[in-house]
């Protein structure tokens, strides 16, 4: 009887470590297969800073018919599409769609055109019937607020001297900026009673939806509710740098929207006029000036070598309108896993951090 008992014991033992890797297994499965139902902007806990869409000079078009997963592609504007985008690259130009949100936003008689150059913060508006008259405009003109060598009829192009925010709502791109931008660019329409607020098509970043654009100086915005959003047009408007949610201005390289963020919070918020801080390479005085502080401060240096066996860095020049001098050393750190849009597996991504902030 006592052997029977042990065996049994034995036999129970046994089951039980089996329904526990069972278990285990199911478990596992179970949070692999989390990441196919969850939202990408749900997803990991990635830094803003260094992520915003690179742009220098940008077209936004007025475009009311469906927008398609990419609007540059065929099925979206047809034979358009090839001559369009040789309009683009010769002028080194990206583009964007947007509409006015709701209803009313989806019957207009002309579209609006904004040409704006993100590195000195300018922007000019004139009216085109069509996406198709962007191939016979003189874009370096427009954005310099002429109409330059144009075959179209005289029109007026009136400079912009408001702030612009537009809103990705492109969920056919991905579902967050769907759920999430369309009522955001709703609320803040409410706000605003002319042209401050717009969709847009993919912006870039979904997975810090809601994600939004700030003409005329190409910031980019994620991660914040409408009352945050309405704030930043307005501080923007009034001459102020509005840092909340900021992922960067897209006419500097990830470094360096990385080091101007940096510096601006050094600065302190509502005290850096937009569009001021100028970003460039640091020059070797800048650096030995910054290290010599840094050591006098007591603190060590970032590493300058960059190989398989050590993290990337970088180096900054921030230049504020007063005429400060700041160098900021930078470096390329894990982001742990990040996933890029809803239904893709996550991947293991990579942020800038700014170690030092040294005005120099």
């Amino acid at each position: 009887m006592e052997e029977q008992a042990t065996q049994e014991k034995a036999v129970e033992q046994i089951s039980a470590q089996r329904a526990s890797s069972a278990r285990q297994g199911a478990e596992a499965n179970q949070a692999d297969e989390a990441w196919k139902t969850m939202r990408c902007s749900d997803f990991g806990n990635e830094a803003l800073p260094g992520t915003a869409k690179s742009m220098t000079l940008f077209l936004a078009v007025e475009y009311l018919k469906g927008w398609g997963r990419d609007i540059m592609d065929n099925d979206v504007l047809g034979d358009l599409a090839a001559p369009l985008k040789k309009v683009l690259k010769d002028n080194g130009a990206s583009m964007q769609f947007i509409r006015k949100p709701g209803r009313a936003g989806q019957f207009r008689d002309e579209r609006k055109l904004y040409i704006a150059r993100t590195d000195q913060g300018t922007c000019f508006t004139t009216r085109i019937s069509g996406v198709e008259d962007l191939l016979r405009l003189d874009i370096q003109a427009l954005a310099d607020g002429t109409w330059g060598t144009s075959e179209l009829p005289a029109r007026p192009v009136e400079r912009v001297n408001h702030p612009i925010m537009l809103v990705c709502t492109h969920g056919k791109r991905d579902r967050c900026c769907a759920i999430k931008g369309r009522p955001l660019a709703a609320g803040m329409q409410t706000c605003f009673s002319g042209d401050e607020v717009w969709e847009t098509s993919h912006s870039k970043g979904h997975r810090f939806a809601p994600t939004m654009i700030l003409l005329p100086w190409g910031y980019s915005y994620g991660r914040i509710p409408t009352g945050q959003a309405i704030d930043a047009v307005k501080t923007s408007a009034q001459g102020h740098m509005y840092l909340t949610g900021l992922r960067g201005r897209g006419c500097w390289d990830a470094p360096g929207q990385t080091a101007e963020i940096a510096v601006a919070q050094q600065l302190g918020a509502h005290t850096v006029p937009v569009g001021s801080l100028v970003v460039r390479e640091t020059t070797d005085q800048e650096q030995e000036r910054a290290e010599e502080k840094i050591a006098a401060d007591g603190r060590t240096p970032s590493r300058t070598n960059s190989d398989d066996h050590h993290p990337r860095t970088a180096r900054r020049t921030v230049e504020t309108s007063r005429g400060d001098t700041w160098v900021v050393q930078l470096e390329q750190v894990s982001a742990g896993d990040v996933m890029a849009s809803c239904g893709k597996p996550p991947k293991h991504g990579k942020t800038w951090v700014a170690h030092h902030v040294t005005q120099v």
